[in-house]
């Protein structure tokens, strides 16, 4: 994953409601539009613009599916952002003060 890939990842999850959609997601194979509007104390204006940030980062996938829009989570692509985390934090040097900081 590259930082540019990192960060559109990390930015499209950087708002507590997205979190909470990427969690709704991740407990079933897909869930309708409806389904995700009930769930969350916001309008459903603003719960389609957070699923349109998440798509176009490449975190879920929308299908529409007869009047409704069948959404996923592309497992994949947090399996990456975790991996690029992981490399950071695993090559990280503790900041002290006796180093003289960061």
């Amino acid at each position: 994953m590259t930082d540019e890939q990192m960060a559109r990842v990390a930015k499209a999850l950087a708002h507590p409601a997205r979190i909470h959609i990427a969690r709704l997601l991740s407990e079933q194979s897909e869930c309708r539009g409806h389904e995700l509007f009930s769930e969350l104390p916001l309008a459903q204006s603003t719960v389609s613009q957070h699923l349109a940030v998440m798509k176009k980062a490449g975190l879920i996938q929308g299908q529409p599916v007869g009047t409704a829009m069948v959404y996923c989570l592309v497992p994949a692509v947090l399996n990456d952002l975790r991996q690029a985390l992981g490399s950071i934090a695993a090559s990280a040097v503790a900041c002290t003060p006796e180093t003289g900081g960061c």
